[in-house]
């Protein structure tokens, strides 16, 4: 028998569960991305080192190896430049390119929002360097590129004068230079994970998140949810319009949300692998394998039949990052937990840069009770000390 190859298009920490759930069928995995010392190109069975934002630098590859399948990984560059490439070779797992470019892109998800009367923040393009539509909104606003993600760009405005500065930052931070404004909605940060199949959500799950560090960048999060089965039904009926009314193919559908006393609005959503392995509470609290979820379509397969059901244990997840630079030397936690499990992403001696460019490692707790994961996951990061010779971190 002929051995499938499949080229991952992502190299880093945050992939690695995918590069281990296709391995598992048996495929040859090659992986794609620029920084050599990146862990996946460890693991996998051949390299490129390309910058795989250029989807031409995947066309190329895939015209020369002829790779049977393409995955993407945890990052809007790689699922872009995946789904364009897909869209030229007809691969499994992949929307239209118009499609991907619709939900991954702010200002076209917000018009699919809209005219679906799909609950969201009120939102204007920027099509210019001071908007002369923007008394529409009400402030506070966020400013925010378009393109993109882990809250790079974005600010949030509390008055006129300053607009300008927000948006020459959103605007330099964007690779297409656009910018679009939406009233701030006070509540608490969310996200759903759904699979979908045959134009329907099929299995989800529900994430309270929190940013205790960079203001938009989720360094803490817990499941289960503590969201209400009411918000829960409707983000849910929400998602479903979204897929049929695009004609979503079967697989992830990945969308952050606020909530307030019983109402919700639509962040964004997403068809790509959330990153800091995201995957790995759902899976320490489910029992659930989220990699294989996210892969099978990828690779011409359905969910399977049956399902792993327990009683879903008490889990919180902490990314540590820091608000000014320093050298790593280490850490400590004293984090009221049953069980600590902890994913180094720095040594000893590394520099370690400012959120929501860097971090430290992955922290994931087990509770033994939802009264105190909901108590302690928002707060995790108070009870992590980085430590260095003679200086102490918070």
């Amino acid at each position: 028998m002929i051995e499938k190859r499949v080229l991952l298009v992502g190299s880093s920490f945050s992939a690695a569960p995918i590069l281990f759930a296709l391995k598992k069928y048996g495929l040859k995995v090659s992986v794609c991305g620029k920084a050599p010392n990146d862990p996946c190109h460890q693991y996998a069975d051949d390299s490129f080192y390309v910058d795989y934002s250029n989807s031409d630098e995947l066309i190329s590859i895939l015209e020369s190896e002829k790779f049977d399948f393409l995955v993407p990984t945890c990052n809007d560059f790689s699922y872009m430049s995946c789904a364009k490439v897909a869209d030229k070779y007809k691969l499994p797992g992949f929307d239209s390119f118009e499609i991907a470019a619709t939900l991954h892109t702010k200002d076209a998800f917000r018009a699919v929002t809209k005219n679906l009367s799909i609950p969201a923040p009120q939102f204007i393009e920027v099509n210019n360097d001071q908007p002369s539509d923007y008394t529409a909104l009400r402030f506070p606003l966020l400013v925010k590129p378009v393109d993109s993600f882990s809250g790079r760009g974005m600010t949030k405005v509390a008055e006129k004068k300053d607009l300008p500065k927000a948006l020459q930052d959103a605007r330099e931070t964007s690779r297409s230079g656009k910018v679009v404004l939406e009233e701030f909605i006070e509540g608490s940060l969310h996200s759903h994970s759904a699979f979908v199949q045959d134009g329907r959500v099929a299995m989800d799950f529900f994430v309270d998140e929190f940013c205790t560090v960079y203001p938009y960048q989720v360094n803490c999060s817990n499941h289960p949810s503590s969201l209400s089965d009411q918000v829960r039904s409707g983000v849910r009926d929400s998602i479903n319009l979204i897929a049929s009314s695009l004609g979503l193919c079967d697989g992830l559908i990945h969308t952050q949300f606020i909530a307030s006393q019983g109402n919700f609005w639509i962040i964004e959503t997403m068809r790509r692998c959330p990153g800091d392995l995201y995957g790995s509470l759902i899976n320490f609290s489910t029992g659930i394998d989220y990699a294989d979820f996210f892969v099978r379509p990828f690779i011409g397969m359905r969910l399977p039949e049956s399902r792993p059901q327990m009683t879903p244990l008490f889990y919180g997840r902490h990314t540590i990052s820091v608000e000014r630079p320093l050298v790593y030397f280490s850490f400590s936690q004293t984090i009221p937990a049953e069980q600590v499990d902890f994913v180094a992403l720095k040594g000893g001696g590394e520099k370690l840069g400012i959120a929501p460019f860097d971090k430290l490692g992955i922290l994931f707790a087990q509770f033994k009770d939802k009264e105190s994961m909901f108590s302690i996951a928002p707060n995790l990061a108070d009870f992590v000390k980085i430590k260095q010779p003679g200086v102490q971190h918070d």
